[in-house]
């Protein structure tokens, strides 16, 4: 027998949009309940304590473009004291040594006869355009045949799962550093012109990692249920079914779980049928506390890009280079991450097939002993980076217009599918919330 309720608001998923529309409607008055399917709010927006080691949810940086700092971001109770500015020190691991980032405006310190192959390819580039709009074609004709095929299609089918030629140029974005001619050839002669970025600068915790902006828009929240997750969704009844046996009635939804999910719980064969034309990438994050320090070309990296596809992670990352007290003194806290298609991450013995590769690389490019590893944890990522395919835009625009007419607004980086940043995650939130409750 299920236990009948209401609430005029129902917010689900505790990420931090989720988190942020609840904070929002909290603050004015509204009558609504937050329901997050793990022990903890804060979706992948939180942080692993082991011993004296911190492990994000791999690297999660905070970017800021619409507030000042962390202080000004709206009920997530933050103190700018508890954070730093951090400069991005990042690197692209090609031709046997690290190359600035990114490696498109940092050509010419590869070694001399790579360096001159990609360059007589950069000369020799199709034009862009052609009726195409697909993302390995962008890359191309943007940075010609040899840039494409050695670094940049491999690192981005390693990150997204999928074949570049599945991928419309929207994947992109505002996140993949342009073929802007007068930086490529600036770098092919070693005179890399320095140019503001989307993350150049970033803004992280001191101490506690990422989670303490999860904990602060946390703050407060009075009508949270954890350890509780939707199940079954009826539009037309506008109720949610619960893992607890509750039945929840709504007069609108804020779901920030990941949209092809959403779909598929409300039973709709419309629905369905579209979101099973939506794909996605998941990521298995190998977290590792290390003793001793790190080889000297990695003593300031923050994260570095591996397209090697012998080599089974597309990234690895050193929090304790970004914040010291992610570790204790002595000791490192790293991570690498492994892209895997969506379909296969439910395979039952993934994660132990991996590992032992992701361990044997880093000790083979010198990185990690592995007598040094004292701790590991591993993060799965089941959604990690959704595929902006040409069909994508259509799709989730019929989706989202079935899903309004019955009051379900989705909110997040997941909800909306797309690719998107923290801060952009936590706006979607507030705007959402802002235009329905007028």
């Amino acid at each position: 027998m299920l236990t009948q309720m209401s609430r005029k608001w129902l917010v689900a998923g505790g990420g931090i949009s989720g988190l942020s529309a609840a904070q929002s409607l909290q603050a004015s008055g509204r009558d609504y309940l937050l329901l997050e399917r793990c022990p903890a709010v804060g979706g992948l927006t939180r942080t692993t304590q082991v011993e004296d080691f911190c492990f994000d949810y791999t690297g999660h940086f905070l970017h800021l473009r619409r507030y000042p700092s962390p202080s000004q971001i709206p009920y997530a109770h933050l103190n700018d004291e508890d954070w730093e500015t951090v400069e991005r020190k990042s690197y692209f691991f090609a031709g046997g040594r690290l190359i600035d980032a990114p490696i498109q405006y940092h050509l010419g310190e590869l070694p001399d006869e790579l360096r001159k192959e990609c360059e007589a390819s950069y000369n020799a580039r199709p034009a862009a355009g052609g009726g195409s709009d697909g993302f390995r074609e962008f890359i191309v004709s943007g940075f010609g045949q040899a840039v494409a095929d050695k670094f940049l299609i491999p690192q981005n089918e390693k990150t997204m799962a999928t074949p570049l030629s599945r991928l419309s140029i929207g994947a992109v974005k505002r996140f993949f550093p342009p073929p802007d001619e007068q930086r490529i050839r600036a770098g092919f002669a070693n005179k890399a012109l320095e140019v503001a970025e989307y993350n150049s600068k970033f803004w992280y915790p001191k101490r506690g990692g990422i989670d303490v902006l999860t904990r602060g828009l946390a703050q407060g929240l009075k009508s949270v249920a954890t350890n509780e997750e939707i199940v079954a969704i009826d539009l037309d009844k506008r109720t949610v079914t619960t893992s607890a046996g509750r039945s929840i009635a709504w007069e609108r939804m804020l779901p920030s779980v990941p949209l092809k999910a959403l779909c598929k719980m409300t039973g709709d064969p419309q629905l369905s049928a579209a979101a099973n034309q939506l794909s996605h990438s998941s990521t298995i994050s190998f977290n590792f506390g290390v003793r001793g320090k790190l080889p000297a070309a990695l003593k300031d990296a923050h994260w570095v890009y591996v397209p090697d596809r012998a080599i089974p992670f597309y990234r690895f990352g050193c929090y304790s280079n970004i914040s010291p007290a992610m570790a204790s003194n002595g000791y490192n806290a790293v991570y690498v991450e492994v892209g895997v298609p969506g379909e296969d991450i439910d395979r039952t013995d993934i994660v132990s097939k991996i590992q032992p590769q992701v361990v044997d690389a880093l000790e083979k490019l010198g990185w990690v002993k592995s007598d040094d590893i004292v701790c590991t944890v591993a993060h799965i990522i089941r959604c990690a980076y959704v595929h902006h395919t040409p069909e994508r835009d259509q799709l989730v625009q019929e989706i989202l217009a079935r899903l309004n007419a019955a009051d379900v607004h989705p909110i997040g980086r997941y909800g909306l599918w797309d690719y998107v940043g923290m801060e952009d995650s936590i706006s979607s939130a507030l705007t959402t919330v802002e235009a329905l409750a007028g």
